[in-house]
């Protein structure tokens, strides 16, 4: 199946669940596109390019009990893939006003290149706009033991208007591989109820064992819904 009937399908599998009655929680949908998908302040295209847009979209179920589910997808290029679909649950606590909590696990599937299919763990403390996370990689042969830490800082600046700032620190369990560090500043501004628009500087210190363009920085725009 071509990634835009893949896409396709999740996206009506997702609006169909909205309409079925459900026990207690809500469901909340996402949808949208930006001028390059990056990954970890790495391109997800095998082209080089600083401008190749991706779809992207999904829906999380939020049970009373703050335990969750979700799926997320995206539009680009891996290998012999066209889509990158993810698929995950956890738990969130809040536990005092300002510090939440956040842990579970996530796995990623790359329909027709199934040897990239990889999962992990994590787990997150958020006090009030900073937020900091921990992913240990699950699968053996592909990122078995590899941990990434990610820290993120949102700042209004004004009326709809959000500053973010993020940075993250991949390690490798193999030893041919080196860290890599990358990093995203950005703002957000909100329009309506639903509607954002981003303009992000992404990029990375390289790609995993070799420096090619594809961790460059790039300047992305998006536009994003969620309802």
């Amino acid at each position: 199946m071509k990634s835009s009937g893949c896409f396709a399908a999740v996206l009506a599998a997702a609006v169909l669940s909205a309409s079925l009655p459900v026990q207690a929680g809500s469901a909340r949908f996402n949808l949208g596109a930006v001028s390059l998908y990056k990954d970890r302040g790495v391109d997800q295209n095998d082209r080089n390019e600083s401008v190749r847009p991706a779809v992207q979209g999904g829906v999380d179920y939020d049970f009373d009990s703050g335990f969750y589910v979700g799926n997320w997808n995206s539009t680009g290029r891996f290998g012999n893939a066209d889509l990158k679909m993810d698929t995950y649950g956890g738990y969130r606590a809040q536990l005092s006003k300002d510090l939440g909590l956040d842990a579970g696990y996530i796995h990623y599937f790359y329909p027709g290149e199934g040897s990239r299919n990889a999962g992990e763990v994590y787990a997150g403390l958020n006090y009030q706009r900073l937020g900091f996370k921990v992913y240990r990689g699950m699968r053996e042969d592909v990122n078995k033991n590899d941990m990434y830490y990610k820290v993120s800082y949102t700042h209004p600046l004004m009326d709809r208007l959000d500053l973010r700032l993020g940075a993250g620190y991949q390690t490798y369990d193999a030893s041919n591989l080196r860290n890599k560090l990358d990093y995203g500043v950005g703002m957000d501004y909100t329009l309506g109820k639903h509607l954002t628009l981003s303009g992000t500087v992404v990029g990375a210190n390289r790609r995993h064992d070799v420096d090619d363009g594809s961790r460059d920085a790039r300047f992305i725009v998006g536009a994003g819904a969620r309802f």
